[in-house]
């Protein structure tokens, strides 16, 4: 009976994880072979490499402000939710950083909800599933996204 109960809860937990990257998972992500990665599911572009490391958001917002790439020139910060999301599609989704030679490690600027911007990094814990957090830091790379 207790292996029973164990084993239930076992898969009730199992199964929890598995819900909650299925809403995210089924991002498509595709090379543009631009320079350039669009997430099918949220419609965005974005910029395939990181850039160099800026010591302060006003250099990593004229770097968004002068990128031309793909064709295009309105690129921006990304959201802190545009890149978690990212960061959760190649986590689950029908990719990865190796296939698209994406690299995904590393201190990046965001925009945070209250609008400020800040660089850190998306630290994976150590779960049944991927659940990444935000470290805070005081310089970063820029990948860009657009609209």
């Amino acid at each position: 009976m207790r292996n029973l109960a164990i084993s239930i809860v076992l898969s009730v937990f199992l199964s929890a994880c598995a819900g909650n990257n299925s809403s995210l998972s089924n991002d498509t992500l595709t090379n543009n072979g631009d320079g350039t990665i669009f997430s099918e599911k949220f419609q965005l572009q974005w910029q395939k490499s990181i850039s160099k490391r800026f010591n302060n958001k006003e250099d990593a917002e004229e770097y968004v402000k002068s990128l031309s790439l793909g064709g295009h020139n309105d690129w921006r910060i990304p959201t802190k939710a545009e890149s978690h999301n990212l960061f959760f599609s190649m986590d689950f989704g029908n990719a990865n950083a190796k296939d698209l030679q994406m690299k995904m490690d590393g201190s990046m600027w965001i925009v945070l909800g209250n609008g400020q911007i800040q660089a850190g990094a998306w630290d994976a814990g150590e779960t049944c599933c991927i659940v990444r957090t935000f470290k805070k830091d005081s310089k970063g790379g820029v990948r860009a996204v657009r609209p």
